[in-house]
Parts: C-alpha cells; structure tokens; sequence
C-alpha cells in the first residue's frame, strides 16, 4: 500500500518531465503570431506545472515543519530539470539552448514551489482552525 502512493507521489512529475521532453523533441511547435517572448511564458508555465507536481513528492508533515526548505529544494529540482531540458533542445534540429529559456524555466519552477508551499500552509491553518473551533 505504502509503495502504491509513493508511487502516486511521483507518477505526476514524471507524466509532465515526459511531456516536457517530448515537447522539447519537436522541430517546430505551434505558437500564436505576433506574441514576442510568447515561448518564454510556454517555459514558465510548463516549469511551474512541473514543480508544483514534484512539490508532491514531499509529506505534508515536512511541508509543515520545514515548507520553505522543501520548497527550494522543488525549484531547484525544477531548475535542474530545466538545464536538462535546454541541452536536450541544442542536440535537436531546429531548436537551440537558450539562457533565457532556463532563466523562464527557473522563474516558473520558483513560482510552482511557491504557490504550492502557500497552499500547503492555507490548508494547514484551515486544518489548525478546524481544529480549534471543535468542541471537546
């Protein structure tokens, strides 16, 4: 049982750093004309996407007694990730490996690990209010 959802805890960073490196294998994607720097949010949001999900990877006990190192260590993981990611695209025809891109790719996974560690300690005041209004 314990196995079973450690595995559910990781299945989903894996499902989107799949799909980011399927992503980042096409020649050429689609994008809206006329949008300068449109891919620089693709960047952003897909690293927050992914960080948000490997923020699952930690108990919500560490979330509560140390959220802030966990949530570094999420973006850093994304940020990781990102470098992987834009060496990947140097060695694939038609796209380059761009500063600028890990620097969106970086932005978006600080900004996954931080809306993931306020919704942590959201749902862990709420939890603590809950608790305080029951009666004995």
């Amino acid at each position: 049982m314990k196995k079973r959802l450690r595995l559910l805890q990781w299945l989903p960073a894996v499902l989107v750093a799949a799909l980011i490196w399927f992503l980042s294998s096409q020649n050429i994607l689609p994008r809206p004309g006329g949008i300068p720097g449109f891919d620089k949010v693709l960047h952003f949001a897909a690293f927050a996407v992914f960080t948000g999900v490997v923020c699952l990877w930690f108990s919500p006990e560490k979330w509560k007694s140390r959220g802030r190192l966990f949530a570094l260590i999420a973006a850093v993981i994304g940020s990781v990730y990102g470098i992987i990611d834009e060496v990947h695209q140097f060695f694939v025809p038609g796209r380059d490996c761009s500063i600028w891109d890990w620097i969106a790719d970086t932005l978006g996974s600080a900004a996954g690990a931080s809306a993931f560690a306020g919704l942590m300690t959201l749902a862990f005041r709420s939890t603590s209010k809950r608790e305080e209004a029951a009666p004995p």
